[in-house]
């Protein structure tokens, strides 16, 4: 039987009555470390990505999780040397672990380099196989590849994501079977705006096919899914779907997601990986980038992490939401 953690890991991003586990069952959910060995600045935080990504491993492996899934987006672009130094951190991530790709992971038309092909990326990062499925803890776990677009449709000339058919064909199949089931990908099911409200539409990639998925994890009561790409914690909920976006290691406000699922639901935790100075470097960094970082930076003016957690399905109607919640996500 798994014990109390002895410290609060963060404050409670939300809190839902689907999934359910008659096993405890504790999981990290890691998303876009963007690592790179030589970048710096932008609202990436490029030069701090090794430490975050270092740190989440190290804070991890004192969380007693019982895995860790990575969202994508591991690399910069996907060149080597970026793959060489996340080799390198996450040989010190506890066993299991497995990660799905990202648009920045795969190979691009425009790339002057040689990106690892899909069927790589599985053996390296995946135990060999995309999509995959796993049992850990009490949860029926899957991952998908929403970033290379399969065989049949290859996606090296955009950023945006799409689930192949086969894949889709895989899914509805292995559920039929499954219980306890969350999925993990990393393109998004629902748009920004369903989920944050105002966002940058020209910096924002589709699945292309997202309703299609939805359909799919709808018809076989899936509660749950995580993805990541827009770098911003967020929820929102469609046809009894669930999707939490985790935010990104790499930027504002660097952290990473911890999942605790028991008989009674589901609570999702947010685990800062900078102090005050370092999160403070990435919102000014965010707010004078581009439109996605001022994008970030503008939900964070809006005070969308100062009120936790964004959701609380197991809230009595007579208690404030928020009101017990420690440490509120601060920046400046």
């Amino acid at each position: 039987m798994r014990t109390a953690h002895p410290h609060t890991p963060g404050p409670v991003l939300a809190r839902l009555a689907r999934p359910v586990s008659r096993t405890p069952t504790r999981l990290a959910v890691v998303s876009d470390p963007h690592v790179t060995p030589t970048g710096s600045g932008t609202w990436k935080v490029y030069h701090r990505t090794e430490n975050r990504l270092r740190t989440a491993v190290s804070t991890i492996r004192d969380l007693d999780v019982d895995g860790t899934i990575l969202l994508g987006d591991l690399t910069r672009d996907g060149r080597p040397a970026e793959y060489d130094v996340v080799d390198e951190i996450l040989a010190d991530l506890p066993e299991p672990w497995a990660s799905v790709p990202g648009n920045h992971d795969v190979p691009k038309e425009w790339d002057d380099h040689e990106a690892i092909a899909p069927d790589t990326f599985a053996r390296r990062y995946a135990d060999g196989s995309l999509p995959f499925a796993c049992r850990l803890g009490g949860l029926d776990i899957v991952g998908l590849d929403s970033a290379s677009g399969g065989s049949e449709r290859p996606l090296s000339d955009t950023h945006e994501g799409v689930i192949p058919a086969q894949h889709l064909d895989w899914l509805d199949d292995h559920l039929t079977d499954a219980s306890a089931s969350i999925v993990f990908l990393h393109h998004n099911l629902f748009h920004p705006r369903q989920h944050t409200g105002q966002f940058p539409d020209a910096d924002f990639y589709q699945l292309r096919n997202a309703d299609e998925l939805t359909g799919i994890l709808a018809d076989h009561g899936v509660p749950l899914a995580f993805s990541g790409h827009i770098h911003w914690p967020a929820t929102a909920v469609r046809d009894g779907v669930r999707e939490l976006i985790a935010p990104a290691t790499s930027s504002f406000p660097q952290s990473f997601l911890l999942v605790e699922v028991d008989r009674e639901g589901t609570t999702v935790r947010l685990v800062p990986l900078a102090g005050p100075k370092g999160m403070a470097e990435a919102y000014t960094l965010a707010s004078s980038g581009n439109a996605h970082g001022q994008g970030i930076a503008a939900h964070a003016d809006r005070g969308l992490l100062s009120s936790l957690p964004l959701v609380d399905e197991r809230t009595p109607p007579n208690r404030v939401v928020g009101a017990d919640v420690p440490g509120a996500v601060r920046w400046r």
